[in-house]
This record gives structure tokens, sequence and C-alpha cells, in this order.
């Protein structure tokens, strides 16, 4: 009686879920990686003069910019500083060195 009643009940387990086959890898083919390409020619690249360094639009969110490229000798960086009509808002440290030096990450709004 429990061994039909543990069968059933994984049985029906089984049947809600969708089968067996439901938690597999995607069967989509690789040329669905063709679909990015549109999304990613809308990102934009900058280069901000002042400080030297790089800096790209957010996808999905066209009003954020956003760098990782701000050096810092010493690790140390500014909470925030203007530059060329921005100000750009310190968000975490996005690498270090050996040598103690550091690169920030920074965001500015349009």
């Amino acid at each position: 009686m429990f061994k039909k009643l543990v069968v059933g009940a994984l049985a029906a387990g089984i049947a809600l879920t969708g089968g067996i086959g439901a938690a597999s890898a995607s069967t989509e083919g690789v040329d669905n990686m063709n679909q990015v390409k549109p999304i990613k020619t809308l990102i934009g690249d900058y280069y901000n003069y002042d400080r030297g360094f790089s800096y790209h639009d957010v996808a999905g969110r066209p009003d954020i910019y956003r760098t990782y490229d701000v050096y810092s000798s010493n690790g140390i960086f500014d909470n925030s500083f203007y530059s060329e009509g921005r100000t750009w808002y310190f968000k975490g440290v996005a690498s270090t060195n050996w040598d103690g030096s550091a690169y920030g990450h920074y965001e500015a709004r349009k």
C-alpha cells in the first residue's frame, strides 16, 4: 500500500512539473546570440579628456554613464567630482594593483 502511494506521488510530481526534461539545457541554437548585436551597438563609448578615462552608456538606462577606469595611484578616491559638465559619483573600487594603486567605479547622469 505504501509503495503504491509513493509511486503515485512521484508520478504526479513529474507530471505536474512538466516531465523529466523540463529542467534540461536549452535546445535553442547558437544563432540566437546574433540577437544581442543590435543591443550592443546602442551602447556608446566616450572619453573624458579632463581626467583621462573612458566611459559608456548603461544598457537599458540611456540617462546614466558608467566607468571603471578612474585611476588612483594610492587607491584613495574622491566621493564625487565634476568634469565635462557631469558630476561623477564613486560606487566602489573596480580593481586593485600590487603597488597599491587602483581603478574606481563611478557613475554620472546626463
